[in-house]
C-alpha cells in the first residue's frame, strides 16, 4: 500500500468497518476527505516533534494506521464504538452546540434534526489518530483539538479523555 486510498480500501481497515457495521457508513469516498486525513495526522506531528517535524509521506503515513491496527485494532474498535455513541448521544442532545449561559439560541433559531447521516469512511482513521494520542501523548490532545479549531478545546479534550479513562480503566 503506497497511498491513503489504498489503506482505506485494505482489508486490514475495511475490517474495522465491517466490525463496526457497513451500514452505518458512506462508502463513497472524497478527496477531501482523505485530504483531512493527512491534514490530522500532520497536526500529530507537528505537536509531537514542533517545528522541525517531518512531513510523512503517504507511505508513512500507511504505515502508521497499519501499525495502529495491528498493535491496537480490538481496542480501536471499542474505542470507535463508544465514540460514535457519544457524538450520536451529543447530536441529540445539542444539534446546535453548546452556548453560554445566557448566550443560548432562541426556540425559533434551533435547529431540527431532519436526519442524521452515515459516518464517513474516513472517520476511523481519524478515531484512530485519536486513540493515539489518548493512549500515548494525552498531554497534547487540548492543543490537538485547538490546531482543529475544535471550540473549548480543553473542555472538550477533558471529557474526551474521561470517556477514554471510562472504556479503559
Amino acid at each position: 500500500m503506497e497511498t491513503l486510498k489504498d489503506f482505506l480500501d485494505s482489508d486490514i481497515y475495511l475490517d474495522i468497518i465491517k466490525e463496526l457495521g457497513v451500514d452505518n457508513f458512506n462508502q463513497d469516498l472524497q478527496s477531501v476527505e482523505i485530504e483531512e486525513l493527512k491534514n490530522r495526522l500532520r497536526q500529530r506531528q507537528f505537536l509531537l516533534e514542533g517545528f522541525n517535524y517531518k512531513v510523512l509521506s503517504d507511505k508513512e503515513m500507511v504505515q502508521f494506521y497499519t501499525q495502529m491496527i495491528e498493535e491496537y485494532g480490538k481496542d480501536i474498535i471499542v474505542w470507535s464504538k463508544k465514540f460514535l455513541q457519544y457524538s450520536d448521544d451529543t447530536i441529540a442532545e445539542q444539534p446546535d452546540g453548546e452556548f453560554p449561559i445566557g448566550e443560548e439560541l432562541s426556540k425559533d433559531d434551533e435547529s431540527t434534526v431532519i436526519e442524521i447521516g452515515k459516518y464517513s469512511i474516513t472517520s476511523i482513521g481519524l478515531y484512530i489518530i485519536e486513540f493515539d494520542l489518548l493512549k500515548n501523548h494525552q498531554e497534547i490532545l487540548a492543543d490537538y483539538y485547538k490546531r482543529l479549531r475544535i471550540p473549548r478545546a480543553a473542555k472538550y479534550a477533558k471529557e474526551v479523555i474521561e470517556l477514554y479513562k471510562e472504556v479503559f480503566s
